[in-house]
């Protein structure tokens, strides 16, 4: 089991000067970052357009990203952990997604 006070110690380093702007996880771990932007959108469907399938495939995306992030981090690591960053970080993406669809047809609107 890793000592906490280095575990703490990685994750400050992990994320000291990256700017606000820039994309924490695609900079940890692009596979990562690809598979939750690919749960996002499928999130995103099935709530659009009540799909299972897509809500599957959302699923199979988060699990998948979660396994990689739990890879990338170690095998100490506790197992729901990843899989809950994992489900929140595809919530987010899922939010920006909707977002920016709303805001490109309120600009269409106005336009």
């Amino acid at each position: 089991m890793n000592d906490i006070r280095a575990m703490r110690n990685i994750n400050r380093n992990l994320f000291e000067g990256v700017p606000a702007t820039a994309n924490a996880l695609e900079e940890y771990d692009s596979d990562a970052a690809q598979l939750v932007r690919e749960a996002a959108q499928h999130l995103v469907k099935a709530r659009r357009d009540n799909d299972t399938e897509a809500l599957n495939e959302a699923s199979n995306a988060t699990f998948l990203a979660a396994a990689e992030l739990l890879n990338q981090a170690g095998g100490s690591v506790y197992v729901r952990f990843p899989i809950m960053v994992a489900a929140r970080l595809v919530e987010l993406e899922a939010a920006l997604l909707t977002a920016n669809a709303q805001s490109d047809r309120g600009a269409e609107r106005t336009a």
